[in-house]
């Protein structure tokens, strides 16, 4: 029995010091060099970049913890930066039980200090892409979860002092901030925080979610609060998801306001148009490869919208496909569409009301903004617009308004545009801009048809009496990077013409000079001339304007302007000249000189008798239906 004890006794011995040599072993490879060399080794080979691990250390148990100090992975060879990532301390909690049933449990999960920097290169390549770090990119590709059920469990997460690095030089993108999150527990919310600079603007982001747990053991949807704030632009996406990682049986609102749709490029990647300041409201929804903005409603200055848009980004460059429909649009709303300011001071962001007097200041109509045509490359878009109302200023007649834009890879094409006219004419034809260079090239070939003259004279006293129909052709086309550089190199033509009607006896003897008519008028009150004939034809070289058949045809007189303008330096000189076809008692025997800034010239008399005197009048009827045709056709 002794002998049997004693046996016993050294076989437990033996078992036990094995043990303990196992377990000293074990500990001593676990916390040496050799180990650490392994980790930086295999590391090395699955990101294709050198890494480096200062110390590691591992504590033993059911739950065991793991602890690597002083990380840091080198940038790819064309990046700046020194590293991609960089972190002083992860410090990890796994229960090795779980694992045996393949699910991996941590408890708790903690980055101290974690830095990490993404670039784009000069061929648009990512330092953390796949192509730069296949193999490591693959394996979270591989280990990324299905869905919320196959995430692992985490316990609590903890970043602290955590910093965020992006650099585009090609885009002019630059983005630092940090990062931090509070403990979450399933009953608890987890928090993330961001603040930095994007172009340089503030950026802060704020997102308050369920806690990680959440997200493996219970089958209710994910909550998610989050606030962006970039400049003067806010996002805030509000809501719960059944599914975060396929973003399924979603219900979540979607607000976006600021001072300019514009703003929107350096924080979505999409291309918005210059705008008033903006409220834009929705559900947001995703299929696969597919994001969905749906029952839309926005307000976009003092105009009202609503309409679905779509971005597929299975296609590449993605692709954004928006049907808006408007019920009330304000044409003045349209004005930021070329860099200028809508006329009312309400709804107005601070950029826009700085130029607008700089234009009052300067005398200049045309805004010199520049329009960042090459975020037209960014995207191609299907974009229509149906506006069922237009509010338009009393000088244009213009009730409704539809369009649809096309752009691939950077070259744009309105087509078809449509506005209809108070009294049932329209204005419709296509413009274009192609912005694949860095000068961009801008055209437009508009028909106006059957246009009431009378309309463009609202509230004033000269609408009673005109009327009659005009018929117009615009062929521009120019290059720039705003409205003043495109006007200012414009080649082309425009021409109207109308064919019969009448004006204003006032209006008519104001510009003929015929003193006589206009004092008997302004005491008498106003009354209708005939219009036998109208034609303008403007035409455009490099931005200089010469008037080419420009008159109007009366009872009583014929009178005609000549002059030029330019576009460049948006200075106007132009005469009119009155050729009377009958008797008048007192006449100046001058021109009508009209010079200054396009914005607001000056009026004067160009006296040839310094005294007014009867004259006899032999001028013709004009060959109105010839004239017509040449104006209108001519190329």
């Amino acid at each position: 029995m002794k002998r049997a004890v004693k046996i016993l006794g050294w076989t437990t011995g033996i078992f036990i010091g094995l043990a303990l040599i196992a377990a000293g072993t074990i500990y001593f490879v676990a916390t040496s060099d050799y180990l650490r060399g392994q980790l930086e080794g295999r590391a090395s080979e699955m990101t294709g970049r050198k890494t480096q691990i200062a110390r590691v250390a591992v504590e033993w148990g059911w739950t065991s913890n793991l602890k690597l100090e002083g990380i840091e992975i080198a940038n790819a060879q064309w990046g700046k930066a020194p590293y991609m990532l960089k972190v002083d301390q992860v410090d990890v909690d796994i229960r090795l039980w779980p694992l045996l049933g393949g699910n991996l449990v941590l408890p708790r999960v903690v980055l101290r200090k974690p830095e990490v920097q993404i670039e784009t290169g000069d061929k648009e390549q990512l330092n953390w892409s796949m192509d730069e770090t296949p193999v490591v990119t693959g394996a979270a590709k591989a280990l990324e979860p299905d869905n919320r059920f196959d995430a692992p469990v985490i316990g609590r997460l903890e970043i602290t002092e955590g910093k965020l690095g992006y650099r585009d030089p090609k885009r002019k993108l630059e983005l630092d901030g940090t990062v931090s999150t509070a403990t979450g527990k399933a009953e608890d919310a987890a928090e993330l925080s961001l603040k930095g600079k994007l172009e340089g603007q503030a950026l802060e982001v704020r997102f308050v979610g369920g806690s990680v747990l959440m997200l493996r053991d219970t089958d209710q949807p994910y909550p998610l609060d989050l606030d962006v704030s970039f400049g003067g632009t806010k996002l805030k996406m509000k809501g719960t998801v059944q599914d975060p990682f396929k973003w399924t049986g979603a219900n979540v609102d979607l607000t976006l306001s600021g001072p300019n749709l514009s703003d929107i490029y350096p924080l979505l990647g999409i291309p918005g148009p210059p705008t008033p300041p903006y409220t834009i409201t929705g559900k947001l929804e995703r299929e696969t490869g597919l994001w969905k903005f749906v029952q839309s409603k926005w307000r976009v200055g003092e105009s009202d919208l609503t309409g679905e848009v779509t971005i597929d980004e299975r296609r590449k460059p993605a692709f954004l496909t928006a049907k808006l429909v408007s019920q009330k649009l304000v044409f003045e709303d349209l004005a930021p569409l070329v860099g200028a300011t809508p006329a009312r001071k309400t709804n107005v962001s601070a950029k826009q009301a700085q130029t607008q007097a700089q234009l009052e200041a300067s005398g200049d109509l045309f805004p010199n903004v520049p329009l960042q045509v090459e975020k037209l490359r960014a995207m191609n878009m299907d974009v229509t617009l149906d506006a069922k109302r237009v509010i338009a200023p009393p000088w244009l007649p213009v009730q409704a308004l539809a369009f649809r834009v096309l752009i691939q890879d950077g070259n744009a094409t309105v087509k078809p545009l449509t506005l209809s006219v108070m009294g049932g004419g329209t204005i419709a034809g296509e413009m274009a801009i192609d912005a694949r260079t860095d000068d961009p090239k801008v055209k437009a070939n508009l028909r106006a048809t059957d246009i009431e003259l009378k309309n463009f004279f609202r509230q004033s006293r000269y609408f009673d009496a005109t009327q009659g129909k005009i018929q117009g052709r615009v062929v521009l086309a120019g290059n720039g990077r705003s409205l003043a550089q495109v006007m200012g190199t414009a080649n082309g033509h425009m021409a109207f013409a109308l064919g019969g009607g009448s004006v204003s006896s006032l209006m008519v003897s104001l510009a003929g000079l015929q003193i006589f008519d206009a004092l008997v008028l302004y005491v008498t009150g106003d009354n209708r001339i005939p219009i036998k004939c109208a034609v303008s034809r403007l035409n455009f070289q490099q931005g200089n304007v010469a008037f080419d058949r420009t008159l109007l045809d009366t009872q009583k007189s014929v009178l005609h302007v000549k002059g030029q303008l330019s576009l460049k330096s948006q200075a106007l000189k132009a005469e009119i000249d009155s050729d009377p076809k009958s008797f008048d008692l007192l006449d100046l025997h001058g021109a009508v000189m009209i010079q200054g800034k396009l914005r607001t010239p000056q009026v004067s008399l160009g006296r040839v008798i310094p005294i007014p005197t009867p004259v006899f009048g032999n001028a013709k009827d004009v060959p109105c239906a010839g004239l017509t045709q040449e104006v209108l056709s001519a190329p």
